[in-house]
Parts: C-alpha cells; sequence; structure tokens
C-alpha cells in the first residue's frame, strides 16, 4: 500500500539503535525480513540515500519510509491470551489466523497482533537502550491449527525457550479429528520425515528414510462413524510432524487437504492467501488443534501448563469431512 513519504527523526535515545530495530519500533505490523526486502528495493532511505538495515543511527538522522501500513490491507486480529508474565505470552489463536507473515500475507498475523500490543512497551525498553524486549514465536502453528502459541517476549526469554525445545523439555498435546477408526487404542508413530520432494508445494513434508528422526505418540478419545478422535504428543518437533504421521498411518486429519489432493489445497491456499471467499466445497480448516504446551519456567522454575478449549467442531459427530460452514468452530 503506497502513500505520501513519511519521515522519521531519529531521538537521542534511538541513537545508536540498528536501523531495522528503530524501523520495527515503528512499524509493527510488518516482520523485520519485509523491513529488509522494503530496505533492499530503496523504498525506505537514510538522509537521503539508501542503506543498510545493520546501519547504526545517531542522534538527527533522518529515514523517509516511501511505503506505509500492511501491504494486504488485513485487519489487525485481536487473539485471547491465555498466559503473561514478564518473559512470555500464549495467545488461543485460532484457525484462519497465520502465526507470521508469509507469501502475500504481510498483515494481521498473530505475532504483529503482540507486537502492536507490546508497542509501549517495546518503546520504555528501547528508551532505556533496552533492545531485546521484542516478542519473537517461540514456536509456530499452521495457518489452519488452532490453539496454544507460545510467545517469548525478550531475546533473552527466546534463547531459554529454544534451549527448552531443543532439549525436548515443552511439552504439547494435540487433538486431531482424524479419517476412519482407529483400531489401537494407543501406539507410536516413528517415522524419520523430510520434504516431499515430489510436491509442487514447498511445505510439504513426507516420511523417508533419510529424513530426520520423527516420534509421535498417541491415544484415543473416542470413536466416531467414519472418524476418531485421537490426542497426539509429538516427541519430536518436526514440520507438520502429527499430520504427515497420522497421514502415514492411514489416518489423514479431516479436512487436510495437502495430506489428501493437493490441487484442492492449492486452490483453498489461493482463495485464503487473497484474502477472498472460501470455495463453499472445501473444508475452512483442518481439525487440528493445538490444546496444551507444559515446561518448567526457565526463569521462574514454577511449573507452566497452557491449556486452550477446543473449538465445538471437535466434539460434534461430522457425517464425513467437515464443510466450509461445520468446519469454522
Amino acid at each position: 500500500m503506497s502513500a505520501a513519504p513519511e519521515r522519521l527523526a531519529v531521538a537521542r535515545e534511538h541513537a545508536g539503535l540498528r536501523a531495522d530495530v528503530y524501523l520495527a519500533l515503528h512499524l509493527p505490523a510488518l516482520s523485520r525480513t519485509r523491513i529488509r526486502q522494503k530496505v533492499q528495493t530503496g523504498e525506505s532511505l537514510l538522509n537521503g540515500r539508501r542503506y543498510a538495515t545493520s546501519a547504526r543511527l545517531r542522534e538527527g538522522d533522518q529515514i523517509t519510509i516511501l511505503w506505509r501500513g500492511p501491504l494486504d490491507g488485513r485487519p489487525a486480529p485481536t487473539l485471547p491470551v491465555l498466559f503473561e508474565d514478564a518473559w512470555l505470552l500464549a495467545l488461543d489463536k485460532p484457525a484462519g489466523v497465520a502465526s507470521h507473515p508469509m507469501g502475500r500475507i504481510q498483515s494481521g498475523t498473530a505475532i504483529q497482533f503482540v507486537r502492536e500490543r507490546d508497542a509501549g512497551l517495546i518503546r520504555e525498553h528501547l528508551a532505556r537502550g533496552d533492545a531485546g524486549f521484542y516478542p519473537r514465536l517461540v514456536h509456530r502453528l499452521d495457518m489452519l491449527t488452532s490453539g496454544v502459541l507460545l510467545v517469548a517476549r525478550t531475546r533473552e526469554s527466546f534463547l531459554a525457550m529454544q534451549r527448552l525445545v531443543q532439549s525436548r523439555a515443552v511439552r504439547k498435546s494435540y487433538l486431531a479429528l482424524v479419517e476412519g477408526t482407529v483400531r489401537e487404542d494407543e501406539g507410536r508413530i516413528e517415522l524419520p520425515l523430510g520434504r516431499d520432494e515430489a510436491s509442487a508445494v514447498r511445505v510439504k513434508m513426507a516420511a523417508r528414510v533419510d529424513g530426520l528422526p520423527a516420534l509421535t505418540e498417541y491415544r484415543v478419545v473416542r470413536r466416531m462413524t467414519g472418524h476418531t478422535l485421537v490426542r497426539a504428543f509429538p516427541v519430536t518437533g518436526r514440520q507438520h510432524q502429527v499430520r504427515v504421521h497420522l497421514a502415514a498411518i492411514g489416518h489423514p486429519v479431516a479436512g487436510d487437504l495437502l495430506y489428501r489432493d493437493e490441487a484442492l489445497f492449492i486452490r483453498r491456499q489461493d482463495c485464503l492467501q487473497a484474502g477472498g471467499p472460501l470455495d463453499p466445497s472445501l473444508p475452512a480448516r483442518h481439525l487440528l488443534h493445538a490444546e496444551q504446551v507444559s515446561f518448567v519456567h526457565p526463569f521462574t522454575g514454577q511449573q507452566v501448563t497452557i491449556d486452550s478449549p477446543p473449538p465445538p467442531c471437535f466434539s460434534q459427530d461430522p457425517p464425513g469431512t467437515p464443510t466450509a460452514s461445520a468446519a469454522r468452530g
């Protein structure tokens, strides 16, 4: 979205900041990746010249912004907060909201909601010379997955949570409504995962012998006509792990077009990314919900368990793959 140029004069308290940090403060709706792209294309100038986002600013420098606001016009979401302290924040993300900017979706994401919500605190910390207070995602949820989304509010807490994730000390559970009847009451799916090189969809994963180790445990919650509600516990944290593992044992997540019909998935994604009406013949979401995240807080030492109640669509007995109207939850 183009507009009249905006000029920002660097105040004394912001002298010494990197240019990308300073711009992130003033443009919380844009990711730092998008800011860097816009600077690299010359759509922002420093004292009338092109510059690098790593440049250190001086008092009185003038940054000219030749673009302004969200690039795709999506409204900023207002998301429920499930947990919050000085270091961490957890959101209850609905299906249909992206966790972070991607592709044509450059606004209206969960992380931008947090940064806009915390904009005052970001400014306060910057005024004290602390550029470390800047919310970052600890993990991601797919756009059509709902549930607990964990955010680190500071660089220190982000690094601490990444260490917990890498040591498998962050426990997660998902509810998944899958197709077919899962016969075993519980089980383990241990299949290595890697990119599906035969797919036209860049993010699609597949079980493959040369992939990274991946383990998912599951328990049946309830069996219904044509479907089974299971609780899945990913021990590792590979991309799309729960979805790929369940599909690999013959029980794809209901509504998960990527692992059932790639052409339909692409059609739905085109609608979602364009912000247009969804084809009513396609499911509006896949029925996967991040219901719980649990860990020992790296700064307080307290056990933290964060729960997200599942949407109503998980308690319904679907006659078949949910339609757009039945799956909105």
